[in-house]
């Protein structure tokens, strides 16, 4: 069973920098967290957040907004609305509830990205009650609320979902025949009750019969609605990079399949789907437009200026610049300072590498390339990415708290790679021209740590976006002229996991090696 999707997980989600684990998620377990507290009737009046002092989020909480992307969440506003970042200091204020933020030791502490959060809420009779909920991000903008007052509970955002909270003589099946629905039961730490968690792919109809035989059996109902497009099929669909080279041997090429497989994965018509990828494109365009429009004056970035004009501007390098080359550098430090500025990006696979893939579409499309054929690029880009999502995590810092275990080589690495792969589809390249120029992007950043300076999405995360958009090219022009990277691409994928476990817990995202222990980094933190 797997809920890896193209455009939920790999080229998504849709976001507010500066990072997918500690923006993306924070806000959308906000979101989450608020439909399922608020019953009708109902209003929250307080909520307590608590992040482990060992964990990441307690170092970084406000360097990377994870409280702008809970407090946004809390009170519901959308990614792109003009209130987002507004939504914080009004909590802080006490409108239209007060938000606390404490460092304490967690419960449980079994993730660096582990959050308990505390919701007070008031019925419509004016009796308060308090719900106690856990979570963790899981890399990528990905997450899970996992603990609801004791109970252990499974919610993604990838479903529409019932929590039903009702006595153990309730059995899921007597009001859920017939209906095509996940059930699964959760037992209260007293045992005396129980929690029935329904999910679907679809919206509940309120006049559904067994919504009613619900009501008269509960004795709380609690609901949310998915943060991204609901997945529809659960099938491993991108199990393996020889797997899909057999499928596009026989059903067309990569591109073609990406679109298949999406469409399958959500439920979509390939129009839809293909109409969605184009509307992620746009996006992605759009954010290049959002950082090349920065000026000094209107960055609110703690350590660099926006370069990405600056760049774009500059004369072209004599023998070893191209306007390719430049073109996609300046897109991706656009992206990257509009991502830092907290502004709205895609993740691709992460906000941390959000610029590569942008970066090299927009040059591309400044240089003629047909729409169609990038949007094509972008599929096969994604699909790669699911690959290696099948494998791995995106995250800089997953597993074991305080033993953070991916470094920027699940990042930009990981965006290189796909991006490289889409460029070889792009030029008429073959399938297995496209992960070969994957595996040696793979191969050139393993190992790479997470260093950021101060905790701050900008050194050397500009630089290494810039990195990678060098080795997607190049990868991509060996694999095209006939250089064999030999090993598989899922090979690579898997050492490159491997390789992320063996790194001391400073090179992974913590800002305490590397880049961020130089005496200048520190010098410039105070």
């Amino acid at each position: 069973m797997s809920t890896i999707s193209l455009l939920n997980s790999i080229i998504g989600p849709v976001m507010r920098g500066p990072s997918s684990s500690h923006s993306a998620a924070p806000y959308f377990l906000g979101k989450t967290i608020q439909q399922l507290a608020v019953c009708e009737g109902d209003k929250i009046v307080g909520v307590e957040i608590a992040f482990d002092p060992g964990g990441s989020f307690a170092q970084v909480y406000t360097n990377q907004g994870s409280d702008e992307g809970f407090a946004a969440g809390l009170v519901g506003e959308e990614i792109n609305s003009p209130s987002y970042r507004h939504a914080l200091p009004n909590l802080l204020k006490g409108q239209p509830f007060p938000l606390k933020i404490n460092i304490r030791q967690l419960e449980v502490a079994d993730h660096p990205n582990r959050v308990e959060i505390a919701v007070s809420v008031e019925d419509r009779e004016g009796i308060r009650r308090q719900e106690c909920f856990k979570g963790l991000s899981i890399g990528g903008g990905m997450f899970k609320v996992d603990g609801l007052d004791g109970y252990e509970i499974d919610v993604s955002g990838s479903d529409y979902m019932l929590l039903v909270e009702c006595g153990n003589n309730v059995v899921p099946e007597q009001f859920l025949s017939g209906e095509k629905l996940q059930a699964h039961t959760r037992q209260s730490p007293d045992k005396n009750t129980q929690l029935i968690e329904i999910k679907s792919p679809y919206p509940f109809s309120h006049d559904a019969p067994f919504i009613q035989e619900i009501l008269d059996q509960s004795t709380r109902v609690r609901s949310c609605a998915p943060v991204q497009f609901p997945v529809r099929d659960e099938a491993s669909l991108f199990a393996s990079s020889a797997d899909l080279l057999e499928q596009a041997s026989i059903n067309g090429s990569l591109a073609d399949l990406a679109l298949s497989l999406e469409a399958k994965r959500l439920g979509l018509s390939q129009s839809e789907a293909r109409k969605a990828f184009a509307d992620r494109l746009d996006i992605m365009i759009e954010a290049v437009h959002s950082g090349l429009a920065l000026t000094k004056d209107s960055s609110s970035m703690k350590f660099l200026e926006p370069g990405a004009k600056r760049v774009a501007a500059a004369d072209p390098v004599e023998v070893i610049g191209s306007p390719f080359l430049q073109g996609a550098i300046s897109a991706s430090l656009g992206v990257m300072d509009a991502n830092a500025n907290r502004g709205v990006v895609v993740a691709a696979p992460t906000a941390g590498s959000s610029g590569i893939v942008p970066g090299t579409l927009y040059s591309l499309q400044q240089q003629g390339i047909d729409r169609e054929r990038i949007i094509d690029a972008l599929q096969v880009t994604a699909l790669i990415g699911a690959v290696f999502a099948e494998h791995g995590s995106f995250a800089a810092e997953t597993g074991g708290c305080s033993v953070e275990t991916g470094g920027c080589s699940v990042e930009t690495g990981a965006s290189a790679a796909m991006m490289s792969a889409g460029l070889v589809h792009l030029f008429g390249g073959s399938a297995q021209q496209a992960f070969s120029a994957a595996s040696l992007c793979l191969m050139n950043t393993l190992g790479l740590v997470c260093d950021p300076v101060g905790g701050e999405v900008e050194i050397p995360c500009h630089a290494r976006n810039i990195a990678g958009i060098s080795h997607t090219q190049s990868a991509a022009v060996a694999s095209l002229s006939g250089f064999d990277a030999v090993l598989p691409f899922d090979e690579m994928v898997v050492s490159t996991q491997k390789v992320g476990k063996q790194m001391h817990s400073d090179l992974r995202c913590t800002a305490r090696g590397g880049c961020a222990a130089t005496p200048t980094a520190c010098d410039l933190c105070g």
